[in-house]
């Protein structure tokens, strides 16, 4: 465990802009208009995923290189403050009725790191492997999956981690023959467990109840498979992929690619809006892209919505009808937030 966080760090310093006179002055088809930037000078490095908590107006964003959670205003997008104590943070998961933030950490071996959600101070670290990244919530039984181990750890196989986040405890664990898992998404309604196997350009399908591998499914549509998305009631998986950027939809029932079409490169964050049928896409290219689902079968891009170089995560919050993305510093541009209005 780590030391008490006995003082937060200070915030880093922030410029807010409004939207440029000619930036998505006619929001178009993608259904995005860009309200607000906010820059963030003090902050270096890639960022990985968000995190909300609606009632208590907040918005954290870890930054793995910079090695810290960032907190902002969830109305304003104001920079709040820097909480240290991490390593390489990547994910995380807010379980606000008991107080807890649990974080993914990569680095320092990897761990779990259980943040009281008032303090910030880490109760609690339970021990990973190296590049410990993505994460999968099993709600009704209260079980975090974790993905870790991998080549960053000089490992051919890799790891899903279960962590019962009752008792904050390790209670199972899987082995993968992939040296680097990505995305996961579970079943509701099912013991099945799909993942993102990005180094073989496949999907494992795994049952959680028999602890076993179910199914691979090779794919020859994409490349570099990242985010992963299911829609159990329609049978699909939503997945994405890099170089080249493709959007790309797959039969659970058959392991089968319906269709993959271009996207901008190097995504990172996909979100499905069950509301709209809306996909969004936060690419690295410097773009967001969105998807419309018209049924379970048919899609097709709405457009792009321009942010920077680097962007490569987003997240929706559609309560607020806000889509926030961010941007690495890149040479003398620093570090952007981007608050979106969706339409």
């Amino acid at each position: 465990m780590r030391a008490f966080l006995a003082a937060l760090a200070v915030a880093a310093p922030m410029w807010f802009t409004s939207a440029p006179a000619n930036a998505d002055s006619d929001p178009g088809k993608p259904g995005l208009h860009l309200l607000q930037t906010v820059q963030l000078p003090g902050i270096d490095g890639d960022f990985d995923h968000f995190g909300v908590d609606l009632k208590g107006n907040r918005l954290f964003l870890a930054a793995e290189e910079h090695h810290t959670l960032e907190l902002f205003d969830l109305q304003s997008g104001k920079h709040l403050r820097s909480i240290p104590g991490f390593d390489t943070p990547h994910s995380m998961l807010l379980l606000l009725e008991q107080n807890q933030i649990y974080v993914v950490d990569g680095g320092d071996g990897g761990a779990a790191r259980i943040l009281n959600a008032t303090t910030y101070e880490i109760e609690k670290s339970i021990k990973l492997t190296e590049d410990a990244d993505a994460l999968a919530y099993d709600s009704a039984k209260h079980l975090l999956y974790v993905t870790n181990g991998g080549k960053e750890a000089h490992n051919d196989y890799s790891l899903v981690t279960v962590i019962d986040t009752g008792k904050g405890e390790r209670v199972n664990e899987f082995r993968f023959a992939s040296q680097n898992l990505e995305a996961m998404s579970l079943e509701k309604n099912g013991p099945l467990l799909y993942v993102n196997v990005r180094d073989k350009n496949q999907i494992a399908v795994f049952d959680r109840a028999a602890g076993k591998l179910a199914a691979t499914w090779h794919l020859q549509l994409l490349q570099h498979n990242t985010p992963l998305i299911l829609l159990e009631a329609d049978h699909r998986l939503l997945v994405a992929g890099r170089k080249p950027g493709r959007f790309a939809v797959v039969d659970t029932d058959s392991g089968k690619e319906l269709l993959a079409l271009p996207a901008a490169d190097d995504v990172d964050e996909m979100t499905y809006d069950p509301l709209t049928k809306r996909i969004y896409m936060a690419c690295g290219e410097g773009s967001i892209d969105v998807f419309q689902q018209t049924d379970a079968d048919h899609y097709e891009e709405l457009g792009r919505a321009k942010t920077l170089p680097g962007s490569k995560t987003g997240v929706l919050v559609p309560q607020l009808h806000r889509y926030f993305a961010v941007s690495a510093r890149k040479g003398k541009v620093p570090a952007t937030l981007f608050i979106f209005e969706v339409l």
